[in-house]
């Protein structure tokens, strides 16, 4: 194949591709929240994580990567600083020793309290930069997205 028109595809891959595009917004949205959330110590991650645990405590690590659309390393990594600040617990299921559960302690729970103010300062920060017809449209086509998979066939 010709250089030239692999050159030429990149410079328009650059214009329209929709994982750089994802990458580049989602990580300011993730840098403006993690600034936001700096005063009670936690990043835009492990808010997320927190969130997802609180709503379905106790949840096995591969369910909670499941809901974040990420892998148990990723999850467990995240978790780390989580259960060294007392945050969250993992313990193995009582029947299966090799599976394992996160729960939210009554400390996650209180910094949850104290985050969630926090986040909606972020959050209205970015909608109202987004606008709200624009976050109407985000939200569903990101969750669509969310659905992707490798093998799937959209």
């Amino acid at each position: 194949m010709n250089t030239t028109n692999h050159d030429d595809l990149a410079l328009q891959a650059l214009q329209v591709c929709l994982c750089l595009h994802a990458r580049k917004g989602a990580r300011a949205i993730t840098q403006l929240f993690d600034h936001a959330l700096s005063p009670v110590g936690l990043k835009a991650t492990q808010l997320s994580l927190l969130m997802v645990v609180n709503a379905r405590t106790p949840i096995r690590v591969g369910d909670l990567a499941a809901a974040l659309v990420t892998d148990s390393t990723t999850v467990s990594r995240t978790l780390k600083p989580l259960i060294v600040r007392k945050l969250v617990t993992l313990q193995p299921l009582p029947d299966d020793k090799r599976v394992k559960q996160v729960a939210l302690t009554d400390d996650g729970k209180a910094i949850l309290d104290h985050a969630m103010p926090l986040w909606q300062t972020a959050q209205t920060r970015v909608a109202r930069h987004l606008g709200g017809t624009m976050v109407q449209t985000l939200l569903p086509a990101l969750d669509a997205a969310a659905g992707l998979s490798p093998g799937s066939n959209p």
